[in-house]
C-alpha cells in the first residue's frame, strides 16, 4: 500500500520568483532519492501539495516541509493508504491553483463528509493540465 499525504499552507512569499524555483528543484531531487512522487500546486499565497510513497518516509518529510519558513499555516487535510500512486510518472509535478479549484477544495476540506477520491481526482486533472 501506498500512503499518501495532501496538506495546505500559506506562503511567506507570493507565486514565481526564485522561492518557486528553489523548492520544486530540490523536491524533485529529494524525491526521487526517496521513492516519493507527487503534486506542488500553487496559488497567489499558498500551496497545496501532495506527498506519496512509504508511510514513515513522507511523514518525515512533511514534518521537514513544516518547518520550512516559506510557509505557514500547515494543515495536514488528507493522509490516507492507497493500493496505487496518483502521480506515479512524477517525482514532483508542478501546476497552478486557480481561484475555483481552491474555491472547490476549500469545500471539499470543509466539513466532515469529505470525498478523498474527488480530491484526488480533482488535482490530478490540475497537474495534467499543467
Amino acid at each position: 500500500m501506498i500512503y499518501q499525504l495532501l496538506y495546505t499552507s500559506r506562503s511567506t512569499v507570493p507565486r514565481g520568483g526564485h522561492t518557486d524555483l528553489d523548492i520544486l528543484s530540490h523536491a524533485l531531487t529529494n524525491n526521487r532519492l526517496l521513492g516519493v512522487t507527487g503534486c506542488l500546486l500553487r496559488e497567489e499565497d499558498g500551496f497545496c501539495q501532495v506527498l506519496e510513497g512509504a508511510k514513515d518516509t513522507v511523514r518525515a518529510l512533511f514534518e521537514q516541509i513544516r518547518c520550512d519558513p516559506r510557509h505557514f499555516a500547515v494543515t495536514e487535510r488528507i493522509n490516507r493508504l492507497v493500493p496505487m500512486r496518483s502521480f506515479a510518472s512524477w517525482s514532483m509535478c508542478y501546476g497552478a491553483l486557480s481561484a475555483a479549484d481552491r474555491a472547490f477544495l476549500a469545500r471539499r476540506f470543509a466539513g466532515d463528509s469529505r470525498n478523498f477520491a474527488v480530491v484526488f481526482d480533482r488535482i490530478q486533472k490540475i497537474a495534467v493540465a499543467s
